[in-house]
């Protein structure tokens, strides 16, 4: 008895460790890199992540469904949202993100990025020919007049020059990249696993939850005035 209780704390110390020393193994500069200039995000009051991807990745492909996999275990003070890279000079990257462009508009890119990937890497499907991508958009149940008219538009130019000044402001020069809050970098290239991607983003996630200030309790209602005595 005395043997199997000293296993199980020996077992229990051992877990320990290993929880602080998964801790301590994400540093700066090894497991994500501090941002030169934080930049402003675009949810006040919550924590944000940035994924900036390429349809054209086979990197940003196979990671896409963790992607999904961990999107959905985010709590509600986290806000995930993705941005399709535009590196200046790749007319081949350009066609991809304006698709990326005119799903935003419509409000479908968590919906079809799945089957874009798929579409492009899976099943060669060239939607950067645009009779094939109007096609294949209508085929997925998205209105095809509504699409094209996003597509091009005078705001999908907007959107991809929108692509490039943040692919610059951000610094990428590889996807998939993620971004926390403004402040730090991290990617599978840079920590080395993929497992371990999600549990630096979590654990830079609860850095800035702690670092966060306290909200102010509501102040007490004011007390109603009592009528004048005559």
């Amino acid at each position: 008895m005395r043997i199997a209780k000293l296993f199980a704390r020996l077992l229990a110390t051992g877990l320990a460790l290993a929880a602080l020393s998964s801790h301590a193994e994400v540093r700066p500069g090894v497991d994500f890199d501090y941002l030169p200039t934080v930049m402003p995000t675009d949810s006040p009051g919550k924590i944000e992540v940035i994924e900036f991807f390429w349809y054209g990745c086979p990197h940003c492909y196979h990671l896409e469904p963790k992607v999904e996999a961990w999107e959905a275990t985010l709590p509600k003070d986290v806000v995930f949202r993705r941005e399709h890279v535009m590196w200046d000079g790749r007319s081949d990257m350009q066609g991809h993100a304006k698709v990326f462009v005119a799903l935003k508009a419509l409000g479908q890119v968590n919906a079809l990025t799945p089957k874009v990937f798929n579409a492009i890497q899976k099943d060669g499907i060239e939607l950067r020919d645009e009779k094939t991508l109007f096609d294949w958009v209508a085929k997925q149940g998205v209105n095809r007049a509504q699409f094209e008219a996003a597509y091009k538009s005078f705001g999908a130019q907007s959107g991809l020059n929108r692509a490039g000044q943040l692919t610059r402001d951000y610094r990428i020069d590889g996807v998939p990249n993620f971004i926390v809050n403004g402040k730090y970098k991290t990617s599978p290239s840079k920590t080395g696993d993929e497992a371990k991607l999600f549990q630096v983003i979590n654990e830079l996630i609860a850095k800035e939850r702690a670092a966060a200030p306290a909200a102010k309790p509501a102040a007490a209602p004011a007390a109603a005035a009592k009528p004048a005595k005559k």
